[in-house]
């Protein structure tokens, strides 16, 4: 219930009562239920082979509810391109969260810590996840040189799961190399101020 919709019900009313019970004086609501435009302006284009293969993902899934639960008669090769589908997935959508620094980080220590401190943290924190993409690119290339196995249930090389899985790795370690740039680059107290820029406001 918003502060609006409070006084107008005004402060004996025992449905308003009623619903600020247990909350905080000047708690905000939990949840808003307003309609929002979709805003898609953050999409670049290197976001669109994890938009694809996610809807193939759920084309595939359907297919295989249907023929399995309507049909009576489940295609057999669903489960395993499904399975496949949802790691490519996986890969490619972290490209989109490298890219706009979205992971999930720990931050309770950076905010109670003075901000040159903080910067230093950041930039360790951001030097060891360059050094984990980097290190999973190379692990990863040695991977799909060694694999000669194919998909059970198509004839589909698993090295070119691999490949795609490999360069999204490469490309999170150019975007986290890009990262690590800005953060060099940035004073500690932007570096302070940039961490509520993904907080929701009113």
């Amino acid at each position: 219930m918003s502060q609006d919709t409070e006084t107008a019900a005004g402060p004996n009313d025992p449905a308003a009562v009623d619903d600020r019970k247990g909350r905080a004086g000047g708690a905000p609501d939990l949840l808003q239920f307003e309609d929002t435009s979709t805003d898609l302006s953050a999409i670049r284009w290197i976001d669109a082979p994890g938009i694809l293969v996610f809807w193939i993902l759920a084309v595939v899934v359907f297919l295989q509810f249907f023929t399995r639960y309507v049909l009576n008669d489940s295609l057999a090769w669903t489960e395993e391109v499904a399975r496949y589908l949802l790691i490519l997935v996986c890969f490619l959508g972290s490209i989109t969260a490298t890219r706009r620094g979205a992971h999930i980080t720990l931050e309770f220590l950076m905010r109670i810590v003075p901000p040159v401190a903080a910067k230093g943290l950041t930039l360790l924190s951001q030097t060891i996840t360059l050094g984990f993409f980097g290190a999973m690119t190379w692990i990863g290339i040695e991977l799909t040189q060694k694999t000669r196995q194919k998909m059970i249930s198509l004839p589909i090389p698993k090295a070119w799961i691999y490949t795609i899985c490999v360069i999204s790795l490469g490309i999170m370690t150019i975007y986290s190399a890009l990262w690590l740039w800005r953060r060099l680059r940035q004073s500690p107290e932007d570096i302070v101020r940039s961490m509520d820029d993904h907080l929701t406001t009113d």
